[in-house]
């Protein structure tokens, strides 16, 4: 397996290129390391991973900055994920701002590692999450008491679309409008994939916007993984004050990966595999090289003058003398 060093996500960061370029480009990387860790640990949420992706990018570099992480800061934006089995993007996302260190970060779901759901024990994970539709009443607690005290900063959530089947779902969204609480921005990966089935085949989640529009929030919805479109939908957020924001993120679950995006994949299968586990040896060289392959596609066409395939910008390990081919 290999795993991009931080430098990498430094140089890119600190390139001349636009924002939204950048931010391509670390998703990408991510995206590489993400697949890497997943494979060493031998399991983990591949799928849910890659569609928040530009998701956790976004905020962490662009909306909340990271780098100047303090809990004791009462004023800080608060950003998690209800849906917690996406954290090995997270951990990505951690890693390359430098706020998880390697020897942590190769060992996701190991002793002395990364725990497969978020922990509050790893630096910037503000809450510990993965029971299924109880993160918008976690975050609307956050946000309650930054009103109560007075203090700076939104309280946002990324939460599942099929978990927007969970009964305490709706329960938080009517008593956040209610109580007018004004502060807090929810996100809804929405994938269209249950698990393994289509969403729509489980229970049809119908109009969404109108759904939580008519518990009083102001709804905007976008591609989740435009990083124009989520830059808009922010920027919007920030001019409204008299209610609850949510943002309906139209993501593709596995992306990135060709060969697992569900519009690509459902196609010819009646279930979505890739919800879980880690692929084989050969499945995960062919992964890894049609990432790399999609990356210097994108580095020709900006003409980034780096090379972030030389050998001393990556580290390889192995897990049963698995042989590494990178192309």
């Amino acid at each position: 397996m290999i795993i991009f060093k931080k430098k990498i996500f430094d140089k890119i960061f600190n390139s001349n290129l636009h924002k939204y370029k950048k931010a391509e480009l670390i998703a990408d990387f991510c995206r590489l390391n993400t697949l890497s860790i997943i494979k060493l640990a031998g399991s983990g949420h591949l799928g849910t991973s890659m569609s928040a992706m530009d998701i956790f990018v976004w905020l962490k570099y662009f909306q909340i900055y990271t780098k100047k992480f303090n809990k004791k800061n009462m004023n800080r934006d608060i950003f998690f994920s209800s849906k917690g089995h996406d954290v090995p993007a997270m951990y990505s996302v951690l890693y390359s701002l430098g706020i998880i260190n390697l020897n942590k970060f190769i060992l996701l779901r190991r002793l002395n590692g990364l725990d497969g759901h978020p922990d509050v024990s790893i630096k910037s994970i503000e809450t510990n999450t993965g029971s299924l539709g109880m993160g918008i009443s976690k975050a609307k607690g956050f946000a309650w008491s930054k009103k109560y005290l007075k203090k700076k900063g939104d309280t946002i959530v990324l939460t599942g679309d099929g978990e927007f089947q969970e009964g305490q779902i709706y329960e938080s969204l009517q008593t956040t409008a209610h109580q007018k609480i004004n502060n807090l921005i929810v996100i809804i990966d929405h994938n269209k994939i249950q698990s393994s089935k289509f969403v729509k085949n489980i229970i049809d989640l119908k109009n969404i916007k109108k759904k939580v529009e008519s518990f009083g929030w102001y709804v905007l919805r976008c591609n989740g993984h435009s990083f124009n479109d989520l830059d808009s939908a922010f920027k919007k957020f920030k001019k409204i004050n008299d209610k609850p924001k949510l943002l309906i993120a139209d993501t593709v679950k596995g992306r990135g990966i060709k060969s697992i995006e569900h519009t690509y994949f459902m196609k010819k299968n009646k279930s979505y595999v890739w919800h879980s586990g880690a692929p084989s040896d050969k499945v995960y060289n062919q992964m890894i090289n049609s990432l790399i392959l999609e990356i210097r596609k994108k580095l020709m066409k900006l003409k980034f003058n780096f090379n972030p395939f030389e050998k001393n910008n990556y580290l390889k390990y192995s897990k049963r003398n698995i042989s590494i081919d990178i192309h």
